[in-house]
């Protein structure tokens, strides 16, 4: 699957229903209970292939979660169907977008005792963002998401 491909699509696309529909996934409604102002969201999971789509308020698929590792209760992704570079570490994903003369944004701390230190770094490919997420030196997350409008 190609999930950078599905980013911008409508909920209610067929090749977004057609995934839904093949992967038994049930599409959950998520709105502002509590009258805070909140952006009414939908989400449709697949914890067993390991992925997890967000809809925002006009029913447009702007985020995509890839489980790399297992959590949350995701089991992880198969590597063949993530469709972007993986990169196994900070220190990687980092050489690879300077490689490729990507700018790139990561988490603020140079302090290998900071918590925050080498634990993200993303990319702005144009059409859509790739953050990777590390815990522990390892790729945790891939998020796949829209540029903010």
């Amino acid at each position: 699957m190609q999930f950078t491909n599905l980013l911008g699509k409508q909920l209610k696309d067929d090749e977004v229903i057609e995934i839904l529909e093949r992967y038994d996934i049930d599409v959950i409604y998520n709105f502002d209970r509590t009258h805070e102002g909140m952006e009414d969201v939908y989400w449709a999971a697949s914890k067993e292939n390991g992925f997890q789509f967000r809809f925002n308020e006009s029913q447009k698929l702007d985020v995509i979660f890839l489980y790399m590792v297992a959590c949350e209760g995701f089991t992880p992704i198969s590597r063949e169907e993530v469709g972007v570079p993986i990169y196994e570490s900070f220190i990687e994903a980092k050489s690879g977008f300077e490689t490729n003369n990507l700018d790139y944004i990561k988490s603020p701390s140079e302090d290998p005792e900071n918590a925050w230190y080498q634990r993200w770094i993303k990319v702005s490919e144009g059409a859509y963002n790739r953050h990777y997420e590390f815990k522990d030196g390892k790729l945790r997350m891939i998020t796949l998401s829209l540029p903010q409008q």
